[in-house]
């Protein structure tokens, strides 16, 4: 089996690190990454500026560019001739849930992939690397890295993936401190969270206006109220992650929904 990876926390960070690892067991496994951070920018393409690649001793490859160019980068040209059995990205630091997958670049990779016909599966674990340290922070990274392992090898997903063209599947691990404290796999709906501050205002050191996009500083998910879910109802993402499941969303790129287009064109026509 041959696997693409790819990330938007930058070739360096350790939920990449975790799950190329835990990958390479079962896999061969390229990385191509973003040389530094690009949380937030989507399933964006440079288009007006070069890419530059390097090879770091690891054999990975940064770029500089989004995780989408990375993408693109590596199945047209760095990767041309190898058929991968499917591009995975992440594991992403923080939740990546609800309208999170309309801004991260996480998932904006795997959409990327599924664009040229590769199954795809997008990876998060909720609450990311706020830990007390950095053998926690790497601890945690690991153990979403096993579980991922595991619904690859225990489960037909990957094969049910291949037979679902134009789908990426986003996977949020709740944030737990051991394996047995994940209660199991729910199949979830995207869910809508209220962010709590979009925007934070603040003065420069010069007098100007400046102005912090927040999409992290929201209402807490662990106080979504969860009583009335039951295991005959889908669960949202959000609901499911709170209640210690793994959460895994079937996100389809073809957006226009059948029900609303017959409806609109009954109306207009």
């Amino acid at each position: 089996m041959k696997i693409l990876m790819s990330n938007d926390d930058g070739v360096y960070a350790p939920g990449l690190l975790a799950l190329y690892e835990a990958l390479s067991t079962m896999a061969e496994v390229m990385v191509v990454a973003p040389n530094s951070e690009q949380s937030g920018c989507a399933s964006a393409l440079s288009i007006t500026t070069p890419l530059y690649t390097h090879q770091l001793p690891s054999g990975f490859i940064a770029v500089n560019g989004t995780p989408a160019d990375c993408i693109y980068l590596a199945l047209n040209e760095i990767y041309s001739d190898t058929d991968f059995d499917c591009v995975i990205t992440g594991i992403n630091s923080g939740a990546n849930l609800g309208q999170d997958v309309l801004f991260s670049g996480t998932f904006g990779a795997a959409l990327t992939a599924q664009l040229f016909g590769i199954p795809a599966i997008a990876t998060s674990l909720v609450g990311g690397g706020a830990k007390s340290s950095e053998q926690e922070c790497e601890r945690h990274y690991q153990m979403a890295a096993s579980e991922i392992v595991k619904l690859l090898t225990d489960t037909p997903i990957l094969d049910i993936c291949k037979n679902l063209p134009y789908h990426v599947l986003n996977v949020n691990i709740p944030d737990v401190s051991n394996a047995d404290e994940i209660n199991g796999r729910k199949m979830t709906v995207l869910g809508h969270r209220k962010i709590a501050r979009p925007v934070h205002h603040v003065v420069d050191p010069r007098g100007r206006d400046a102005y912090w996009l927040s999409l992290r500083k929201r209402q807490d998910i662990w106080a979504d109220n969860t009583d009335h879910v039951s295991s005959g109802t889908t669960m949202t993402d959000d609901q499911a992650v709170a209640a210690g499941y793994i959460s895994l969303s079937p996100v389809r790129l073809h957006h226009t929904p059948a029900a609303t287009l017959d409806m609109l064109s009954a109306l207009m026509l």
